[in-house]
């Protein structure tokens, strides 16, 4: 079969790597002029956007979703992407929005373009804390969450140094609870497969210090009858449908004895979580994916019920470039040793392969997840891998297993 994977920066490229070693026909093209070479010497490349019509075409990210909606219309089968799903995602309040719509609970939620409301908002409120999420093109990292006073202070430093770069932010009330995802599978008119759950530590160091990431670490497990899903992520269900939606769909929800409030929508594949999930099935990547979009997708075999995974990085991560690979990847290069009898363990992400070796191939410092069924055992993976500088937070075994339990008890 042919695949045609359209991403941003090229997270996707180990799960196409995979659907390649099917010996399937596989191209990739990368949009971020940071990460062409990601994959360089690893997967056949495509330097613009042209899929033969016989493709299933895959999309790992947001952000083009006019071009997935386009190609839909010309009769290409695609998993991932529409404008619906960009908006879902970077529309704070739109997100929110369908939530409420679907009968999903939200925290008391208010959107702001001017930080002197926000500010005069928090001072006014009886709520007692707090979390600031921007708009924009500012990243993750500024996310923060906070009781009146210190969340005063924050969006004054917040609005001295980095206002222009936000669009808007919201203000919403902290709700005490474990943080679960909960996914699905949808084929543009049902449900398929079971659905999932993922616990996830974002921040980079060890007791939750330091800046948020995308993931530091995380638990992923088949979640069948599970009541999160019943009130949370199943509800969009009518609206997937009028969509005509193809993919993945997952929410970020807050549960707690009260039950699920949803924070945030993920229509795309989730890293890490994409990766640690397709480790559970038993089935070809490629079959999973075209099964889908064909419609031919009902149900599939599992070969662990329970998959973990921890982030491997080096400098500058986790900075987010705004500029070349030059500016940001002093690292790029760096040869990566002693990973090959793991290699099957390994989700590797900013990597190229030059004279049959891999190195780092420029970006963030982003170099790999390592996928095991239990966390200790990706850690005994991590101390045997040869990289300078490495990094990764060594204390996730109990907050992962800690998190989840927690989850269970609301299931």
């Amino acid at each position: 079969m042919k695949f045609f994977m359209i991403s941003l920066a090229g997270e996707g490229a180990g799960i196409l790597q995979k659907i390649a070693q099917e010996e399937n026909d596989c191209k990739l093209y990368i949009k971020d002029e940071v990460y062409k070479n990601v994959y360089d010497g690893l997967l056949e490349k495509s330097e613009d956007i042209t899929p033969d019509i016989d493709s299933v075409i895959i999309f790992d990210n947001s952000g083009m979703g006019d071009i997935a909606d386009t190609l839909k219309r010309a009769g290409h089968k695609v998993y991932g992407s529409s404008i619906f799903a960009d908006k879902l995602e970077k529309d704070r309040m739109f997100g929110f929005d369908i939530m409420r719509h679907s009968g999903i609970r939200v925290p008391a939620t208010k959107e702001f373009d001017g930080f002197r409301d926000g500010i005069n908002y928090v001072e006014q409120s009886k709520i007692k804390k707090f979390a600031f999420k921007p708009s924009g093109s500012m990243p993750c990292k500024l996310t923060f969450c906070a009781e009146k006073e210190e969340m005063i202070t924050y969006l004054n430093f917040i609005n001295e140094h980095y206002s222009k770069e936000i669009e808007s932010f919201v203000m919403q009330e902290y709700i005490e609870g474990v943080v679960v995802s909960s996914e699905l599978f949808f084929d543009g008119t049902k449900i398929v497969g079971p659905p999932n759950h993922t616990v996830e530590v974002k921040k980079f160091m060890n007791d939750d210090l330091g800046p948020s990431t995308g993931c530091s670490g995380n638990i992923v497990w088949v979640a069948e009858g599970s009541d999160i899903i019943k009130q949370g992520v199943a509800k969009i269900t009518d609206i997937l449908e009028a969509e005509e939606y193809v993919g993945q769909i997952d929410l970020n929800a807050v549960v707690n004895a009260s039950g699920v409030y949803g924070l945030e929508w993920t229509p795309r594949f989730g890293y890490d979580a994409t990766p640690t999930y397709l480790k559970m099935i038993q089935m070809e990547y490629g079959k999973f994916f075209s099964d889908i979009v064909e419609g031919h997708a009902i149900n599939w075999a599992h070969e662990f019920d329970e998959m973990a995974s921890v982030r491997l990085t080096i400098p500058p991560y986790p900075i987010e470039p705004k500029h070349d690979t030059e500016d940001v990847s002093p690292n790029a290069g760096v040869p990566i040793q002693d990973y090959e009898k793991f290699e099957d363990d390994l989700y590797f992400y900013e990597i190229m392969c030059k004279d049959r070796a891999f190195q780092h191939s420029g970006g963030t410092g982003v170099i790999a997840c390592v996928i095991r069924p239990y966390v200790d055992e990706c850690y005994s993976i991590l101390e045997k891998i040869k990289l300078p500088d490495k990094q990764y937070r060594t204390d996730l075994e109990k907050v992962l297993d800690d998190m989840k339990e927690e989850a269970w008890t609301w299931m």
